[in-house]
């Protein structure tokens, strides 16, 4: 699955960019490969969990603490108390545009 984000920030110079409709693994490669790893809250984990992204970025922030997981949603409403909100790296709306993203990506990417 392309997404028009994806696609705009391939062209702007993110090559190692990936879209993936799923990840229905932990230790799937792109996963164990990634750097940053940007998890819907809708449609994404639902083999694994019952609050499907919310569920996925939780277990990714405790099986990979070194990686940066940014949580994104066009959803206003929903549990704003489930803990991977907190445990993420970043939350980005799902509706931001391509800059928002590409900016996100150079600011999580800079040395601390």
């Amino acid at each position: 699955t392309e997404y028009k984000n994806v696609s705009i920030l391939k062209k702007a110079g993110w090559i190692k960019t990936k879209s993936v409709k799923d990840i229905t693994n932990l230790d799937n490669y792109l996963v164990v490969e990634s750097d940053i790893i940007f998890v819907d809250i809708n449609g994404v984990g639902l083999s694994l969990f019952d609050d499907q992204g919310l569920g996925l970025a939780s277990a990714l922030t405790k099986k990979y603490p070194h990686k940066t997981i940014v949580i994104y949603s066009a959803e206003t409403t929903g549990d704003r108390f489930h803990e991977a909100l907190r445990q993420v790296d970043y939350c980005l709306p799902k509706n931001a545009d391509a800059y928002q993203f590409s900016n996100l990506i150079e600011n999580l990417l800079k040395p601390s």
